[in-house]
Formats: C-alpha cells, structure tokens, sequence
C-alpha cells in the first residue's frame, strides 16, 4: 500500500486503517475527516488499561503498530502524537502545537457558590496542552485529538458556530496576544476551551498535562489529582466522564453527576465501550460517603432577576427521581441566568436511561424559559418524566 508520491505507508498505519474500516485514499479534506472522527470513536480516552508511563517517551509507531490487537486507551499529549503520526504517514501534513485548554467534563460541582446552590460553569484550571494541527487544500485545520475534540475545526474561518455535546464551537483570534481560541456557548455562558499560544518560546518548561501512560516507560510526576485513573467518551451529543467514583454526563444543556464505584465493571464496560476483563479498576474508599446523584440545569431568562426569584417562588412541578432541588438567580445580559439543581434518587450504576435523563432535563429547561413568559409552569404528578424509549 502506497501513498502519494510513492513512499511505502508503514504496516502500523495500514493495520489501523483496516481496523478502522478505512481504504487508503489520496490526502484531501475529505479522507482526513474520516480518519479523524473514526479514530476519536475508536480509540478510547482512558488511563483504565495502561499503566503509568511518561508521555514524552511515547512510540506513536509501535503503540499503533500494537493496538489493533489489544485496543487500548489514549490520553493527552499521547493521543495527539499518534494521531499526527497516523495523518503523516498517511501523506497528510501536521503540527504538534503547545497549547492550553479547560475541560468542562473535569470540573467539579462540589464546591458551592451565594446560596449554597452548586455552579454549573464550566470554567475551571487550565491546563497545557498539545494540539495536532493540519495544512490541507490550504487551510489550517485544528483537529484535536487530545482533548478530545468531537469536530474539526477550520482555524482560518474563526467566525463559523459547530453545534457539539459540549455547546456551540468557534474560533476567534485573541486581541491581547494574537492566540487562536476555541469558545464554547453553552447555555447562555461563553467558554473558552482551549488556546493555540502563538510563537511559543525555546525555553518554554516541559509540557505537563494529564495524559496517558506508555507501556514499560518510567513513571514521571504529575499532579496529585491528575494520578487518578479515569475514563472519556465524546458523542455526538454528550460526554461521558468518570473519575474517583463519580460518572458525570455532559451536554450543552445539564450536567448529570451520580456516585459510581469502580467495582460496578459491567456498568464501565457498557458506558464506556471498553473491555475491562482482568483490568483491575480503582475503588472509591469505604469510608467515604459519596454525594447523592444531582442534574443541574442552567440558561439565561428574559425575566429580571427578581421577577424570576419570584415566579420560582411558587410550587414546583414534581418529577420522577427528583427528591429535591435549589434554585439559583443571577444577574445576566438581558434578564438573568437561573441554575436548578435537582437532586435524584435511585440512580442506577448505568445512569437512568438516555431517554429519561432527556425527559428530566427537558423539563427543567422548560421552567427556565417559562419564567420569560409570565410564571413557573403548573405543578405535574409524579412520574411525569417517564422513559419513552
């Protein structure tokens, strides 16, 4: 198998075109979708399955060259390097780009803001990262593999919006520094997830991220709470995140979080699409008590933020698994920006169905809009949220 211009492509990258269901083709814009989306569904983000390693000793070659047989998990600054080699030896043209990113997925709700009602932003520390960035057909397109990012992103047109699981994406250029910035709007609220550093400097210190392991590679330190292991699915329409007994399920509209030990294996397995036989997964410490199931809803409402404290003042309408809830009211451009936090019960490991989360957050959505139009919506009967399919 040859690639333009006759060089041999090696057998590593035809093994993993052939396990990605793929057929070697000329490099355009097209073939390097496909062979990005295919590798961010099938290669899993997860520290799961390797052991600990250090990232900068990663072999991209020999990694690809081994996972067809055993398809193990990819994380970091690791992901992006076999991705961009995969691309090269492919004939495609790739950058590894410093960077920094926030991963909305990692914050935690824990913390409490006025009220005692949990924040649902996804801002939280941003970390270094690498981006793998590709000159095709003359454009220059981000094509995140580490983060992971579930698009490709056209770097050269910063004004166009990609709807995602996480929000609405775009790209636009720093004022202070000349940085490419990846935005996400989700719910009313502006992210910036991630950040291309122009013209990085020679002594910049070593990157340091969370990142997945090469196997038989000496362990090199890295945050306390980056040594946990965890696991990472993006879909077309949420994330998936679990992490020190606590799963958590991502969209542009709630974020879901439930207590979920590493001994409920099958219940990994399924979420997560890995095979977990013989992996020995982390336990959450018995003494520990782990925090009641909650999904948190967030938007922005016309009304102003005393017109909505007092129609959320009334009775609320009463749903399946949800056994209480907070309210929170802040100011925001145009009205305000109401967050309901609901608390649920009899969460099973496998969550509570696609279909019923979707009903739940529906309705809590609902009474957010609701408060532009004049009052919270009637009070429903138990069970009004029930799965549909």
């Amino acid at each position: 198998m040859t690639r333009p211009g006759g060089a041999l492509t090696s057998s590593a990258a035809k093994a993993w075109l052939e396990a990605f269901g793929l057929e070697g083709r000329p490099p355009d814009s097209r073939f390097f979708e496909d062979l990005f989306l295919r590798f961010q569904r099938r290669v899993a983000s997860e520290t799961l399955t390797r052991p600990a390693g250090n990232a900068r000793l990663f072999d991209a070659e020999a990694f690809a060259a081994a996972w067809p047989g055993e398809e193990r998990g990819l994380t970091g600054r690791e992901r992006a390097a076999a991705f961009s080699w995969l691309a090269t030896s492919l004939g495609f043209t790739c950058e590894l780009r410093d960077s920094s990113c926030s991963r909305p997925w990692a914050g935690d709700l824990s913390s409490k803001g006025p009220g005692g009602v949990a924040h649902l932003s996804m801002a939280h520390r941003s970390m270094a990262h690498r981006a793998v960035v590709a000159s095709i057909e003359g454009q220059r397109i981000l094509a995140d593999a580490g983060f992971p990012l579930p698009v490709l992103l056209r770097l050269d047109t910063p004004s166009k919006e990609i709807p995602t699981g996480f929000g609405t994406l775009s790209v636009r250029i720093a004022q202070d520094d000349g940085a490419e910035c990846v935005e996400c709007d989700a719910r009313g609220e502006v992210t910036e997830l991630l950040r291309l550093l122009p013209n990085p400097p020679h002594d910049r210190l070593p990157l340091e991220e969370v990142r997945g392991p090469s196997s038989g590679a000496p362990s090199s330190p890295v945050a306390e709470g980056d040594r946990e292991p965890f696991a990472l699915r993006v879909l077309d329409d949420r994330v998936l995140f679990w992490r020190a007994g606590r799963m958590t399920i991502l969209d542009a509209w709630s974020r879901l979080e439930y207590p979920l030990a590493g001994s409920h294996r099958a219940a990994l397995e399924k979420l997560f699409a890995l095979e977990l036989e013989g992996v020995d997964l982390p336990l959450s410490p018995a003494a520990d008590a782990p925090r009641p199931a909650s999904l948190t809803v967030r938007h922005v409402s016309a009304a102003s933020p005393g017109v909505a404290r007092e129609r959320l003042a009334g009775e609320a309408r009463r749903l399946l698994l949800v056994t209480d809830r907070e309210e929170e009211v802040e100011e925001a451009a145009g009205g305000s920006r109401v967050t309901i936090r609901a608390t649920l019960a009899d969460v099973p490991p496998e969550g509570p169905g696609e279909a019923v989360r979707k009903t739940l957050v529906f309705h809590l959505v609902s009474e957010i809009f609701a408060l532009s139009e004049g009052e919270r919506p009637p009070r429903g009967e138990p069970g009004t949220a029930k799965e549909t399919g």
